[in-house]
């Protein structure tokens, strides 16, 4: 009975000890946080078309990546007044979630153009209408030689979002009196579910966060594939309506008032998971007419470019390379 006891009381040690190490581990290399963490590379703008901006000259880590930002609060170097400017506009696939400063669309296209300056003006969560805002009040002055504006389709009906007092960008509409930063979101099916004190685990332990991630991950690689082979089957099925559209083409019309004539225009269709074979000729012919050079990512990548696989929506870097260099071969 004393063999036993003891043998059991090594176990509980040695499990305990094996899972304290990789909590260590997990917590130290800086893998896994636990307990709110927001990025906090946001401060609300003064402009309210805008809402929220990228704070300027910051080295901070959100997404999983290193966010540098200029003096003007892009996530570019300093400006080169000797290189002609090519300012890239878009949301959070312009800017470069989850991946490093000389990963970004921007950073890459330089690199194939290194006579041109790439401003990476895309900001998370960002839609035309705060994109045209944010170029008539910071990059217009730049006086840039060309314009990218990278169109991914959930652009489509967005709204204006805002920073809460967490640093969490909220959704238009969002009760300010709930802090998402402090909310406790368990999983709700699996194994996972079935653990007793899930919020304090979810604000406490890095394994669990970890494996929560892990499940979270592949639930998320399964859907994206489901989705993409859904619609490849039904592509007469699409998200982007008619009256999406015609609200995106006035908010277009508005954003080319505010470039100067002589500005070239390209515009990118970034793809996502759906194939969009009914809006994309509609959105192309609408890009066209306000003199924009068309760039359909889908040509290269069809519905399925790599994604970053703990993410499932952003581009992997492979993407960001490959697609760079198309862009800059429409470039030259």
């Amino acid at each position: 009975m004393k063999n036993a006891l003891i043998n059991l009381g090594l176990l509980i040690g040695s499990t305990l000890l094996f899972f304290g190490a990789i909590e260590l581990v997990l917590r130290l290399t800086g893998m896994v946080t636990v307990g709110p963490h927001p990025p906090l590379i946001f401060q609300s703008s003064s402009n309210p078309a805008i809402s929220y901006e990228l704070i300027p000259s910051i080295t901070q880590k959100a997404y999983r990546s290193t966010v540098k930002t200029n003096a003007l609060g892009f996530r570019s170097d300093a400006i080169d007044p000797s290189r002609p400017l090519v300012a890239v506009l878009g949301d959070s696939i312009t800017f470069g979630y989850g991946v490093e400063n000389e990963e970004t669309i921007a950073t890459q296209l330089e690199k194939q153009l290194p006579n041109y300056q790439f401003l990476n003006a895309g900001v998370p969560g960002y839609h035309l209408q705060q994109e045209t805002a944010a170029y008539k009040e910071k990059i217009a002055p730049l006086n840039p030689e060309a314009v990218i504006l990278v169109f991914y389709p959930n652009d489509m009906g967005a709204t204006t979002g805002w920073l809460d007092q967490d640093q969490v960008l909220r959704a238009q509409g969002d009760d300010p009196r709930d802090r998402p930063a402090l909310r406790c979101n368990p999983p709700t099916t699996g194994i996972l579910s079935l653990i007793p004190g899930k919020c304090w685990l979810d604000h406490h332990s890095a394994i669990y966060v970890a494996m929560k991630k892990f499940v979270s991950m592949r639930a998320g690689n399964e859907t994206l594939l489901d989705d993409q082979e859904r619609s490849r089957e039904k592509p007469e099925e699409d998200s982007i309506t008619p009256n999406h559209i015609t609200m995106y083409g006035q908010q277009l019309e508005t954003f080319t008032k505010e470039l100067a004539p002589a500005i070239k225009r390209i515009f990118v269709i970034w793809p996502d998971r759906e194939v969009h074979v009914i809006s994309r000729p509609k959105i192309r012919a609408l890009a066209e007419r306000y003199g924009f050079t068309v760039i359909d990512l889908y040509d290269t990548f069809g519905n399925d470019a790599k994604t970053l696989v703990w993410d499932t929506v952003h581009p992997h870097p492979d993407t960001m390379k490959m697609a760079a260099e198309v862009i800059a071969k429409n470039m030259q």
